[in-house]
Order: structure tokens, then C-alpha cells, then sequence
């Protein structure tokens, strides 16, 4: 046979495109060529997959060798097409049976013939699964990772040796060993060593259960930072999807090693106030996904620390991701909608000097001063908040007293709102009540006569609608806590309360 083909992936966008590789041995002059828009990694597998072969004992073909990507017009890159090209080149010249049109190869090749493991593999994969694919050849390294994608066989190899005697049957794949990435959520302290608070406690508590956005705002030490790090702590393990979806989102950055598991813990993203917009919100290099901070803290939280002293650009990069849990990133000739499904913490001081709250009479900032800190969190962005606080200091008092719930606790009665503001979102398109529609809140899940009535006085005195409608979802949120089945007037109150002000 001198034509002969194999699948594989490379990453593209989010996640990865399908990749039929070609490869012709004809009579003529020996070269080599790659055609279909390889980018300069995937042009030199040629090089690679040739010492790989020689060095594990096959044959290069001293002919002319056409190497085809197919679809032609989309460019390619990385080092996962190695694997395919070599095997096809094989298959072509007659050193291995034909290949299954059903099975996807990923894999680098070492000069030695050692398959290496490629980054975002977990990502590809995902993407081969949508497509039909039900066996996945790839590294020991990639395997692990690859063998929670339910419904897909994954056979584990170690070099290309190892790989023409499993397809000859003459052989079996490595064992395949689950991976998981453990992130202790002792790393983040536990709500039991807060004291006072009381109030941004029972507020954290309602967020966690809701999965509303927050900000804090108090004078320096006052406990903003340690509150936004216990947040993690009271929230539930993430789903096995979410949990596919983030570990691809880190491992597309970078941020785990290929094979090392699955993350099944939120993630928490604190970006320094000098990060860039690009940082933050993420870029397409040769039509990849490179995530911002803002996809990193995908079913995650983002907590922003200082907040007024992030770059304007940055904080208002997040409007669309608040609404909507996606950001649009355009770049020429590419569009990719990157997931941004977070949790925002802010965290902010009260004026530039930080006094102006618990401590006035040693606040030295000027009204201009603290109106022109205060306007650096825009209107329209503070309006996408749901809880907005006030913290003040801690008295002597509140610091005797003895320790207050743990994190365990409070997580358990989250855990258990959640189960229940899921059971009845049930038949719609959403599970946490921050996702909840406004005009379905007011008809379907109508609240009391007495807490409508609170909610249009709320609404005659300035709430506009999108403020009233995250007053609904919170107080969804409050009801889910007391295992109430309707928003009363009381649940009702104290969300207008939680909503707040701005900073003014």
C-alpha cells in the first residue's frame, strides 16, 4: 500500500480539531513534505517520526513521501499529529496492517521511538469524544488523564515499538492509572478561626449557596483578604463535567502538567493588581486558547484583592462574563468563546488612605480623592454585583469570644441549599439560582404579596431591573438556607439589605 491514513487531534480554539493525516509514498526523488497548513511544530514531526522509526527498528522509505492535514485550509499546531503521521507513514509502506478509522492517536515522538505526552491532551480528547471517537492511543503520561472521559477506551503506550505490537495484537496497552490533582482546602484556613463578622459570614454563606458575586469594602487588616479565602473552603466539590471542563481550561495554560489528573476542587484565581488585560481576559495564539484569569476561575472564584487598583480595561473586560459566563474573544481570523462561569470577589478599601471607615478622624484624604478612588469601580460594573458589604473592625469583645462554625458546617448547609435550588431548576436551563431569568422568578416561582410589594418600593425608589432581579435571586438564596419554599417578605428584606449601595 502506498496511501494510507490516521486520525488525530490538535488543539484548536478551546478545545481541538479533528485531523485526518495523509501520507503518499510515491516513486520520485526521497523527500519529505507536509502539506495543510502545518504550523512549524507540526512541520518538523516529519524529522521527528523519521529518527523515531529508524531508531525502533522500521524502515524510512527512501521514496517521495507526501504528508496531507486534513481540512487543508485550517491551520495546525503542536506536537500531538507525531504519533498519526509516523504510524500512517507505516501503514503505507507496508510495515503495519491498516489502521481503525475509529481510534484517535495523540502523541510526541522522541527521537528514541519514546511517545511523549502532549499539553492539553484532556482538551483534544474531549474534542475526539464529540466526534464519535471511542479509542484513544496516547502516552502513559496522557493516559490517566484521558481515562475520565467517560465512554472512551484509552489505551496507554510508552513508545512506538509498544504501539505497532498492540495494533498487530501482539501486545497490550500500559495500565492506565486515574489521576486526580488533591488541593487541600486546609491551604485556605477555615471560617472557625474568623471572629466577628457575623454578618459577612451568614453574606459569604448566601453566595456560596446562590453562587452570587460579592464585594467587601473596609479599612485595612479588617479581615477582607481572610474572609475571601475561607470562601472557598464552604463550597461544594466540583461535578465530574465541570471538573473535565477546568482541567482542560489549566492544562491549556499550563498551570497542571499533562497527566497529572483531574481538579475537583473550585478553583480560587487571585491575579495581582498588575495583571494585563490580556491577562485577564485571555487571547488566541495560532487559533489556541490561551485562558486569562477570568477563565482559570471557571466554576471557580475570581477574587480580586485592592480592586480599584486594577487596570479599567481589565475590571470592565468583565461585564459580559458576569451576565453571561462566557467572553467573546475576537481576534483576525479567529473567534473563540471562552468559559467564564466564576464566582467575583472584590475586595476594596474605602478611600485611598483606607480610614475613611472605622477609623475617620485619621482618614487625610479629600472628598475629590475618595470620589475619584471610589468611581475607579464603574457604575454599570458595581450593578453586576450581587452582595455588597460593609466591614468594620472586629472589638476586643468579638476577639475573646470562642470559635465560631467551621467551614465543614457552613459547606454542609450550602451543600444542602444547592440540592434544593437544583430540584427546582430541575426543568430549566440553569442550577444556581444567580442564573436564574427574572421573568421566570416573577411568574412560575412568584414570591409572597408582602415581598413583591417590598420589591416594587425597591423599584419606585431607584432599583432598575437588573438590580431587581438579582434582589430575586438572592433572596432565592436566603429561602434555599432556611429550606423555605417560597420567598417571604422577611427573605425578601434582607436581600434588598445585602444588595446595598455603591462605594459612594
Amino acid at each position: 500500500m502506498t496511501l494510507a491514513q490516521a486520525w488525530g487531534v490538535v488543539p484548536s480554539g478551546l478545545s481541538g480539531l479533528m485531523v485526518k493525516v495523509e501520507v503518499d509514498v510515491a516513486q520520485g526523488l526521497p523527500t519529505v513534505g507536509v502539506v495543510g497548513l502545518a504550523q512549524a511544530s507540526v512541520s518538523e514531526s516529519r524529522w521527528r517520526a523519521r529518527s523515531a522509526l529508524v531508531n525502533s527498528g522500521f524502515t524510512w522509505p527512501n521514496s517521495r513521501i507526501t504528508i496531507g492535514l486534513s481540512p487543508a485550509d485550517l491551520p495546525k499546531t503542536g506536537t500531538s499529529l507525531d504519533l498519526p503521521i509516523a504510524l500512517a507513514l507505516l501503514v503505507a509502506s507496508n510495515q503495519l496492517p491498516q489502521l481503525a478509522t475509529e481510534c484517535v492517536y495523540i502523541g510526541e515522538l522522541g527521537l528514541d521511538g519514546a511517545i511523549k505526552p502532549v499539553p492539553g491532551a484532556l482538551a483534544v480528547g474531549i474534542a475526539a469524544h464529540r466526534h464519535g471517537v471511542r479509542r484513544i492511543v496516547a502516552s502513559v503520561e496522557n493516559a490517566g488523564e484521558l481515562s475520565e472521559i467517560h465512554g472512551v477506551e484509552v489505551v496507554a503506550v510508552q513508545n512506538l515499538r509498544h504501539v505497532v505490537e498492540v495494533l498487530r495484537g501482539e501486545g497490550v496497552g500500559a495500565p492506565v492509572r486515574s489521576a486526580r490533582v488533591e488541593v487541600s482546602i486546609d491551604d485556605f484556613g477555615d471560617f472557625s478561626d474568623v471572629r466577628g463578622h457575623e454578618q459577612s459570614r451568614f453574606a459569604l454563606e448566601v453566595a456560596a449557596a446562590g453562587g452570587h458575586h460579592i464585594a467587601m469594602v473596609g479599612e485595612p487588616g479588617v479581615g477582607k483578604t481572610m474572609l475571601a479565602q475561607r470562601f472557598i473552603t464552604i463550597l461544594p466539590d466540583l461535578t465530574h463535567q465541570q471538573a473535565l471542563d477546568v482541567t482542560s481550561l489549566h492544562t491549556l495554560a499550563g498551570r497542571i502538567a499533562s497527566g497529572q489528573g483531574l481538579i475537583h476542587r473550585p478553583p480560587l484565581i487571585a491575579p495581582h493588581h498588575s495583571i494585563s488585560t490580556g491577562a485577564m481576559l485571555g487571547t488566541v495564539r495560532a487559533g489556541v486558547l490561551i485562558p486569562g484569569a477570568l477563565s482559570l476561575a471557571n466554576h471557580g472564584v475570581l477574587f480580586l484583592d485592592e480592586a480599584p487598583e486594577f487596570a479599567r480595561p481589565a475590571l470592565e473586560g468583565m461585564r459580559q462574563p458576569l451576565e453571561q459566563g462566557t467572553l467573546a474573544l475576537m481576534r483576525v481570523g479567529h473567534v473563540v468563546n471562552a468559559p467564564a462561569r466564576f464566582q467575583l470577589v472584590l475586595a476594596a478599601n474605602p478611600c485611598p488612605c483606607g480610614n475613611a471607615t472605622g477609623a475617620a478622624s485619621l482618614c487625610a484624604c479629600d472628598s475629590a480623592a475618595k470620589r475619584r478612588y471610589s468611581h475607579k469601580l464603574s457604575g454599570p460594573l458595581m450593578d453586576r454585583i450581587d452582595i455588597r458589604l460593609t466591614l468594620t473592625k472586629p472589638t476586643n469583645a468579638h476577639l475573646r469570644m470562642p470559635s465560631a462554625e467551621s467551614s465543614a458546617v457552613i459547606a454542609e448547609r450550602v451543600s444542602q441549599a444547592r440540592k434544593k435550588a437544583s430540584h427546582r431548576w430541575r426543568d430549566e436551563s440553569w442550577d444556581l439560582n444567580a442564573q436564574a431569568v427574572g421573568n421566570i422568578l416573577r411568574t412560575k416561582y412568584s414570591p409572597t404579596g408582602k415581598a413583591m410589594a417590598l420589591l416594587t418600593l425597591a423599584e419606585n425608589a431607584g432599583l432598575n431591573p437588573r438590580g431587581s432581579d438579582r434582589v430575586l435571586r438572592l433572596a432565592w438564596s436566603i429561602a434555599d438556607l432556611e429550606d423555605a419554599d417560597v420567598v417571604s417578605a422577611e427573605h425578601m428584606a434582607l436581600a434588598l439589605t445585602m444588595r446595598g449601595e455603591s462605594f459612594d
